[in-house]
Formats: C-alpha cells, structure tokens, sequence
C-alpha cells in the first residue's frame, strides 16, 4: 500500500479507537516520517484570532478533542484519471474528516515533502471547512463479494500475461480476505490499524493488493504484455475495478466498526 495512505488510515483508526475509549492516541510514527504537523483553521477568541500548529498525532487529538470531536472518517476518491500518477506522491486524495458536536465539518489533508538531509518525509496536515456538508455522515458497504471476484479475475489475467508474481499477490489477498494468510504489514514492521479482525483482513488485503504505481508495478510491464497478447481492454476494465474495490475494501475497514 502507497504509504502516504497507510499513515493516513492509521491516523484515523488510532483517532477512532481512541475516541471509543476515551483514552489518549496511540500512533505509531514510522522510521521513514520525520515530522508529522497539523495546521488547524484560525479560531475566533475574544477580540483575537488564534492560529494553533499540532507538532504530531498526539496534540493534534488533544487539540480536536478540545474543539468538540466526535467522530472521525477517512475519505479518498476510488477512482483516478491516470493510474500511473499514484506512484508518485502526494496523489492518494485522502483527507480526515471531523465531525464537531457543534454540526460543524472539517477535513484535514496532508502534503508530503521530502527533507534531502534527514533522509526523511516531512508531512504536513492543513485543515479546511466543509461548507454544506450532506445530513449524513458517509456510510461504506462491505464489499468483500465484489472485491474478492475482481482478484479472482485479474489473477486469471496475470497469468494469461505470464505475470506470475502479480498473480501470486492477487492470490494472497485472496487468502487475506479469507483469513488464511499473515498479515503482510506487520511482516514489514508496521503497527496494524487498531480495527476488528474482519475489517483488518479486508485493510491487509487492500494492502498487498494495491499494486499501482511506477516502475515495476502493475502499470508497467504488465500493461504491455496485455497488450502484446490483444488483452488491453480487459486489463484496463479489470485493473479499474481492482483500484476501486482496494478504496473501497479501505474505506469500509477503517470507517464501519
């Protein structure tokens, strides 16, 4: 998974665990992250306009906690003009949203920069107002049926391509979302997302399976062997629907528990 999507779905399952619990956050910053800031919006106090900068996950919490939170989303689009784009960074379009008990919306968005010295990302969260937000919160389907059949199908395909280790990863998010496999984050070091076993099954499953970036990925190679073999257009409808079920499977794991 694009790592700037796993922070960021991590940010909210810690924020949404934390919530339900009524216990401080426990985020966990990765080795390759170093700095994790978050601009809120001016507020109005008195006769003054306060600004007020989070310097990480935890005072970030604090701080909404303070301006009345009460509950928290992920939200990112599950379909892009250009595939090839999401290797690079800042392309994800994911954004925290907070819920206010006031009625008010605010969403938080992250750029990423890298810092040459430190070897490391600087990443910074600004918030924006949602103006006229809809009456309802955003509810995702489970859609393990309909994710489970598209890995079927492009497994088929990527052997058909004699692309056999795409076929092997389609094959593991398979047995994920059965929950027959390890989970492949946490073989990396990673802190698993604090959700529900079955959610955390379908997250792991969108992990491993999304397989859209730059060289070496599923954008490249494989589009031209479809190609050589007259199979273009079925690799673009299935790989189309493999990236919407991956947001998908993501947006319901971390949002509906």
């Amino acid at each position: 998974m694009n790592g700037q999507m796993f922070q960021i779905a991590s940010i909210v399952a810690t924020s949404k665990k934390a919530l339900q619990l009524s216990e401080p956050i426990r985020f966990s910053q990765l080795e390759y992250e170093n700095k994790i800031e978050f601009v809120f919006l001016p507020q109005k106090k008195f006769l003054r306009t306060e600004k007020y900068t989070a310097s990480n996950v935890s005072l970030w919490f604090e701080q909404i906690k303070k301006n009345g939170i009460q509950d928290i989303k992920l939200l990112c689009p599950y379909s892009v003009k250009d595939r090839q784009f999401l290797g690079f960074s800042n392309t994800t379009e994911s954004s925290i949203l907070c819920f206010y008990k006031s009625g008010k919306v605010t969403y938080f968005t992250a750029d990423w920069q890298f810092d040459s010295m430190q070897k490391k990302w600087n990443i910074l969260y600004s918030e924006h107002e949602w103006t006229n937000p809809p009456s309802k919160k955003p509810y995702f389907e489970n859609n393990i049926n309909s994710f489970r059949d598209v890995l079927l199908s492009i497994k088929e395909l990527a052997k058909k391509i004699e692309c056999e280790n795409f076929a092997n990863i389609f094959t593991s998010a398979i047995n994920l979302l059965d929950g027959c496999s390890e989970y492949p984050d946490e073989k990396y070091g990673l802190s698993l997302p604090p959700i529900p076993q079955q959610n955390l099954q379908m997250f792991e499953a969108a992990s491993i399976s999304d397989v859209f970036g730059a060289m070496g990925s599923w954008n490249d190679s494989p589009a031209y062997m479809a190609h050589k073999k007259g199979l273009s257009e079925e690799y673009e409808t299935l790989s189309s629907e493999l990236l919407k079920n991956v947001r998908l499977a993501i947006l319901y794991a971390i949002n509906e528990w």
